[in-house]
């Protein structure tokens, strides 16, 4: 799972793309995201070293490559709902259960 900064400047990243056909310069960035330029180049890094994006070109954010437009799954929280789906009590008395058990 992805910090919340980097899980932002992802869907940053993806949506200025679809839309403008290239990507956002640092200061659009910095706006968007209200964070220092060293903030978001340390996220950057970290989204290239989880294969999220390529930057092989660092002097800019021209240069990134999306490789993911979306944040992977998270294998524990999907392991979480298996478990709670196979410990939960069903019933035969309709469907309010569904509303009542979080």
């Amino acid at each position: 799972m992805l910090p919340d900064l980097e899980r932002k400047l992802l869907r940053i990243l993806y949506n200025y793309f679809a839309q403008h056909r290239h990507m956002p310069t640092m200061a659009e960035l910095s706006a968007k995201t209200g964070r220092r330029d060293s903030e978001i180049t340390a996220a950057l890094r970290h989204m290239e070293q989880e294969r999220y994006i390529t930057w092989e070109n660092s002097t800019g954010t021209q240069h990134i490559v999306l490789l993911e437009g979306w944040e992977r799954p998270s294998t524990y929280r999907h392991a979480q709902v298996e478990a709670a789906r196979s410990t939960s009590p069903t019933s035969q008395s309709g469907n309010t259960e569904y509303w009542t058990n979080y």
